[in-house]
């Protein structure tokens, strides 16, 4: 197992139809979150109904769904596929005249021998017997909000963005692309618009299960027209650690340079967890991107007051003459098409190489 995402965790000591092969170690994870975490919600309530608010709610299971992938990603790392015995408590901490709550969860990390087709129809149902009149109202709203962003005219306020990150509305993505598009592109001239906006993004792309956040953001990556949107993609799979080899590789190998600039750029991101299988993915990833091409072209020139000539490159631009190992004085690009500000493959081959020396290192 390979992601951490798929371990499972129970409360109880035994699962039925599996078998424990070996139990590892107690594992814990804890959050720590400033009584404003709630405060600041509170104060200013309106969907408190019979004593209960679904803001606040929303909060705590915020907070639980963070624990519970924090001691899945603990396991994982010691080897475990699965937790048992799981509890979560929560506690105030208070010193000083100020108060924190601490959530904790402890479970035994283990490794199991799952029976895998009692195990996917267990968690692939998404049929019940009954359905309750909340839930109805829930998937009216959905399909209210996926019909008014369809059109352009929902109102990506608070509000919205909390139901769309809370129940996963994927449907949505492209058209919050479509809305901000303008926003992304030039956001040194929205910079406290687009602070608000790439927050709220980053923790809507992050509801997602591992496996989807990264169909979504690569997938788009691929088919998106307007480069600036592509690079900014780019940067929510660094920021979430969502650096997959078999997507990378079919960037790297795209007809169109840019993606493969982009696919470059993703190359020097990292994943939350890698294995002896990544070593050898990494190693095709480092072939790929040595064997770029240059996209200039190397001569000579006659140096002045001199007979001698001297080699120098011409760039696809147009712009000749331009210095061996340096950049384009038109373009500002290099031999391999790259910025000053980018890493080029040469680099990137070399922060790879690295990358797989670390790995191989601290992997058994």
């Amino acid at each position: 197992m390979t992601n951490p995402k798929d371990i499972l965790v129970v409360t109880t000591s035994s699962i039925e139809g599996m078998q424990i092969k070996k139990y590892l170690k107690p594992v814990s994870a804890h959050i720590v979150a400033g009584t404003n975490f709630f405060s600041d919600f509170l104060g200013g309530l309106t969907d408190v109904f019979g004593g209960r608010s679904s803001t606040y709610q929303r909060q705590l299971s915020s907070l639980y769904n963070e624990v519970i992938d924090r001691i899945k990603h603990n396991a994982h790392e010691i080897g475990g596929n699965c937790i048992i015995g799981l509890s979560v408590d929560m506690d105030e901490i208070s010193g000083k005249g100020k108060s924190m709550f601490m959530l904790t969860a402890i479970g035994t990390a283990v490794v199991i021998e799952k029976d895998e087709k009692t195990y996917l129809n267990v968690n692939s149902s998404e049929k019940f017997e009954n359905v309750s009149f909340e839930r109805l109202n829930n998937l009216r709203k959905r399909k209210e909000i996926i019909d008014k962003a369809k059109n352009g005219k929902l109102a990506f306020d608070d509000e919205a963005w909390n139901f769309i990150t809370a129940n996963q509305v994927h449907e949505v993505f492209p058209d919050i692309l479509l809305k901000y598009n303008d926003i992304i592109v030039n956001w040194q001239s929205y910079e406290e618009t687009f602070e608000k906006f790439n927050k709220n993004f980053i923790i809507y792309v992050d509801s997602f299960d591992e496996n989807q956040k990264i169909d979504i953001l690569y997938d788009r990556i691929a088919t998106e027209t307007n480069i600036y949107i592509g690079i900014y993609l780019s940067k929510i799979v660094k920021e979430l650690n969502l650096f997959d080899t078999e997507r990378t590789m079919k960037l790297l190998q795209n007809s169109d340079f840019k993606k493969q600039k982009i696919g470059v750029r993703i190359s020097t991101y990292d994943k939350s967890f890698y294995d002896k299988k990544d070593i050898v993915s990494l190693e095709k990833i480092k072939t790929v991107i040595a064997d770029f091409k240059e996209r200039g072209t190397i001569t000579s020139k006659k140096q002045l007051l001199s007979s001698k000539e001297k080699e120098v490159w011409n760039c696809e631009c147009g712009n000749n003459g331009n210095e061996i190992g340096g950049y384009c004085g038109s373009c500002e690009n290099d031999i391999f098409g790259f910025k000053l500000a980018e890493m080029n493959p040469i680099k990137v081959v070399a922060f790879i190489q690295q990358k797989i020396q670390l790995i191989e290192e601290s992997i058994k």
